[in-house]
């Protein structure tokens, strides 16, 4: 029921206080009649206004009972779920409210199967789902255990419709795992006493060939195509994992020798019995032996005993040893060479060797070399028998040599045209053109003991008395300095640090010249007795009959040098680069050269006088004289 009555305030009238009061009597009544009401009940508030809680009732089927505990607490509503305390474990829980066919009801945790442990629920009794599944925790692993006995772990599924067991962890063998088909994976990785089992004749592969690799019963691994190993790699056994090494260049390496039994043949797929090796030893070759440039042969210790050359050259690092009396030969020639018991080597025929061939031992390879044209070359002494002859058949003694090594010939001494005679060291020594001019290679080569003059580097000494001052910015004129009485006097030109100082001197330059550049060096000294830097510098121009010598110098070279640290001390500085001598170089010019010093060069330093003794020129001759 509603409540009609409503608050009188002061202001009201008589009047409104009759009717309201009427009003609460009703009400009142109507409260003590049975405490019902129609189908609300409408809760004003604290504040009387427009907002009342109104509790509603949907009308009743029968008769309904709502009984309100006797506790304090605050109704929860569809509104206010959030209401009261909120707690972070299930296990606080004491019972978990449901809805069992729209009746509400209350279950323990133990007995839904929530909250930890206590209410955990038995694997077993987990039934199929309708949709994905997914395990997951956020910390700690995801153990799959089963405990009894040599109980299994078993994966299954469904291939197309068909139920399968994918995968079976067998407990009873360590976990041995049996897949029921292939296995696709990155990589791989077993323990190092772990093992990989194959049924018979089982294949291991790649997917584009599943059957690289097929391992019978009897354990004899076949392969489908080549089989490749790293760079360097080995092959082997457990007690010598490295009894084969394959290098990067392929060459393959055996740590010990290699066996196969009597009778047995090496070869390729064309010509599979390409070589024979008979239980005596023998070794037979039924086409030629052939082996890459610079190849070699050889045993464990000495593993290059043989190199082949691509010229074909077979150098041997030791002696050939073949039986007493034995032979070396070819097809058609079995005994071309014969070694008797004593050494005596006995040629069928001709001894032939390539163009240029040489002929040695092991310390000296080349001991004589055979031209094309003939021409033997000997690297040391060629000795003969005391009294020996060297001879062609027509001629035996052209050559005779006596125990006292005096060398007698028969005939002439001929040599080609353009020949050369000379040493080991020197083989060109003497060269004799076609005409009989006979030119020397050796420097220093005399006729008479005295040393015969070749062309080179020659040079001119100019003293600074043979220069004078330059008209413009010309250094000091000629000083004589004494030292110490009845000691050297010196003659210098004086440049100071204030500004750069020229002096010039003229030479006529041998006809011997070349014509090219030349290089000079600076002999000066100093009152100082500081280490203070001087730059010199040298410029030149040449000037030939009939030209103007109003004529512009070339390129000025300049080098540093460093006074010693003594006054009147020589220095000497180092040659100075390439001068290159204006105007047009031609033998017989004379040639202008100004020297300076170069007072704005950085290394300048010294702060006195630099004293110029004289300048040596450096030049190149390509004549040994002037005529």
């Amino acid at each position: 029921m509603a409540i009609e009555a409503s608050a009188i305030l002061p202001a009201d009238s008589l009047e409104e206080l009759r009717v309201q009061f009427n009003n609460l009597i009703t009400d009142v009544d109507g409260i003590s009649s049975g405490n019902s009401f129609v189908s609300s009940i409408i809760f004003e508030g604290a504040t009387a206004d427009a907002n009342e809680t109104v509790l509603f009732a949907t009308d009743p089927t029968a008769d309904r009972v709502i009984t309100l505990p006797d506790v304090t607490g605050t109704v929860i509503t569809t509104a206010n779920a959030s209401a009261g305390t909120t707690t972070t474990s299930a296990g606080d829980a004491d019972h978990v409210l449901i809805n069992d066919g729209g009746v509400l009801k209350k279950i323990t945790r133990a007995n839904l199967g929530i909250g930890g442990t206590a209410g955990a629920v038995a694997a077993d009794d987990i039934s199929a789902g309708d949709a994905a599944v997914s395990i997951a925790t956020s910390s700690g692993s995801i153990t799959i255990d089963a405990q009894a006995g040599d109980a299994d772990i078993i994966f299954k599924g469904t291939d197309d419709s068909s139920d399968i067991t994918a995968l079976t962890l067998d407990m009873s063998d360590a976990g041995k795992a049996i897949f029921n088909g292939a296995i696709s994976a990155t990589t791989i990785t077993l323990s190092a006493d772990g093992g990989l089992l194959l049924p018979n004749d089982g294949n291991i592969g790649s997917a584009g060939s599943t059957a690289a690799m097929q391992i019978a019963s009897t354990g004899i691994v076949t392969f489908a195509d080549d089989i490749l190993i790293k760079d360097g790699g080995t092959i082997g056994v457990a007690s010598t994992v490295d009894a084969m090494t394959i290098s990067s260049a392929g060459i393959v390496t055996f740590k010990d020798d290699i066996i196969l039994k009597d009778a047995a043949t090496i070869g390729v797929a064309s010509s599979t019995s390409a070589i024979s090796i008979a239980s005596t030893g023998i070794v037979t070759f039924i086409d030629d032996i052939v082996i890459k440039d610079g190849g070699t042969i050889g045993a464990a210790s000495a593993p290059t005993a043989m190199t082949v050359s691509a010229a074909g050259i077979v150098t041997f690092l030791d002696d050939i040893l073949i039986k007493d009396g034995g032979t070396i030969g070819v097809a058609s020639s079995t005994s071309a060479i014969t070694i008797a018991s004593s050494g005596i080597v006995t040629l069928v025929d001709d001894l032939l060797i390539k163009d240029g061939g040489t002929i040695g031992v092991a310390s000296s390879t080349s001991a004589i070399t055979i031209a094309s044209s003939g021409i033997v070359t000997l690297v040391d002494d060629l000795i003969l028998k005391d009294a020996a002859t060297i001879g062609v058949a027509s001629s035996t003694s052209a050559i005779s040599i006596a125990a006292t090594g005096i060398v007698t010939f028969v005939d002439d001494i001929l040599l080609k045209d353009a020949c050369t005679i000379g040493t080991a060291t020197t083989a060109g020594a003497i060269a004799i053109a076609a005409d009989g001019t006979v030119d020397l290679d050796v420097a220093g080569a005399t006729v008479a003991s005295a040393v015969i003059k070749t062309a080179g580097i020659d040079t001119i000494w100019i003293p600074a008395a043979a220069m004078r001052p330059t008209v413009s910015n010309g250094c000091a004129s000629l000083t004589e300095v004494e030292t110490t009485s009845g000691r050297p006097d010196m003659q210098v030109l004086d440049f100071d640090t204030s500004a750069d100082e020229h002096a010039q001197f003229q030479i006529s330059m041998p006809k011997s010249w070349n014509e090219g550049t030349i290089t000079a060096q600076f002999y000066w000294t100093t009152t100082a007795t500081d280490t203070d830097g001087v730059s010199w510098g040298i410029q030149g121009v040449c000037v030939s009959d009939n030209d103007t010598i109003d004529v512009a110098y070339g390129t000025a070279i300049v080098v540093d040098d460093a006074a010693l640290g003594a006054a009147e001390d020589l220095c000497v500085s180092a040659a100075t680069a390439a001068i290159t001598l204006g105007g047009s170089p031609a033998a017989g010019d004379l040639a202008f050269f100004r020297v300076f010093r170069d007072v704005s060069d950085s290394n300048d330093t010294a702060a006195e006088d630099a004293r110029l003794i004289g300048v040596k020129i450096f030049f190149t001759t390509d004549a040994a004289t002037d005529a």
